[in-house]
């Protein structure tokens, strides 16, 4: 069975990711897909802090939000007219059938146990022609991250944990999902030189989950190997280079045989 990031930790803190960067771009993408679709009533799947459907609370649209965490959905400090909040697991959603125009998800689907359930569950609860809109990144294409680099096995846990865009792709195929697509909605890219990388929201452990699903002593040790790394060379380059796609797919009404004996 995958392991659960503990979010009971994490919770407090996890809005300090943004500091560095708030992903505008995917906030404009979700808009711009309610807006071209005039979506009504609209769920994210592991809302986690509730960044992204917050942004939505102007937009005067009947928005949900669910997760897992009931200790990350407390974090929220948002008008409830605007967004209603469930503690609930992405592959069981607990709402009746053809309830939502979009379902979304941000940097989440890797933690949902069942991705094929998840997608199930979604084509259930999404009217006809509603759509199905994932994003997140592919450590099988881009792979080039210092955390990948200093600290062990974080890329082979990754390789594990998140679904490529080919796998996602063929699971929306799978279930009949139509207009599958992929893009790319953001990059960021940025290089830390020397101790700068210190600086960096995502080398803090419980910033992300890569590093928070390390034990204290795994953590450690790739700290103390950045250290190294600055004292033999004090000019050090620490890359980031992350690319954030979107994976839309529309559900598609299935047509019944008229023809029966």
């Amino acid at each position: 069975m995958m392991k659960k990031t503990n979010y009971t930790i994490i919770a407090g803190k996890y809005n300090n990711r943004y500091k560095g960067n708030y992903l505008v771009k995917i906030e404009e993408e979700i808009r711009n897909l309610i807006i071209s679709n005039n979506y009504q009533n609209i769920l994210e799947a592991g809302c986690g802090t509730g960044r992204w459907i917050s942004s939505l609370e102007d937009m005067s649209k009947k928005i949900f939000g669910l997760d897992y965490s009931f200790d990350m959905i407390k974090i929220p400090k948002i008008d409830t007219s605007h967004l209603n909040l469930v503690n609930a697991d992405a592959v069981h959603i607990p709402f009746k059938d053809n309830f939502f125009d979009l379902i979304f998800c941000v940097n989440a689907i890797h933690h949902f146990t069942d991705k094929e359930k998840f997608i199930a569950e979604c084509k259930r609860t999404l009217t006809n022609n509603g759509m199905l809109a994932v994003f997140g990144v592919d450590p099988l294409i881009d792979k080039d991250w210092y955390v990948y680099d200093y600290f062990e096995s974080v890329y082979a846990n990754d390789l594990k944990r998140f679904t490529s865009l080919k796998l996602l792709k063929n699971l929306l195929e799978a279930e009949n999902f139509g207009e599958v697509e992929i893009k790319t909605v953001e990059q960021v890219r940025h290089n830390r030189i020397g101790n700068d990388i210190f600086n960096d929201p995502f080398l803090e452990k419980y910033n992300c989950s890569q590093l928070a699903d390390l034990s204290d002593e795994e953590y450690q040790k790739g700290i103390e190997k950045i250290k190294n790394q600055i004292v033999k060379d004090p000019e050090t380059v620490f890359k980031t280079s992350v690319v954030f796609y979107l994976v839309s797919a529309k559900k598609i009404k299935e047509v019944k045989n008229a023809n029966s004996n």
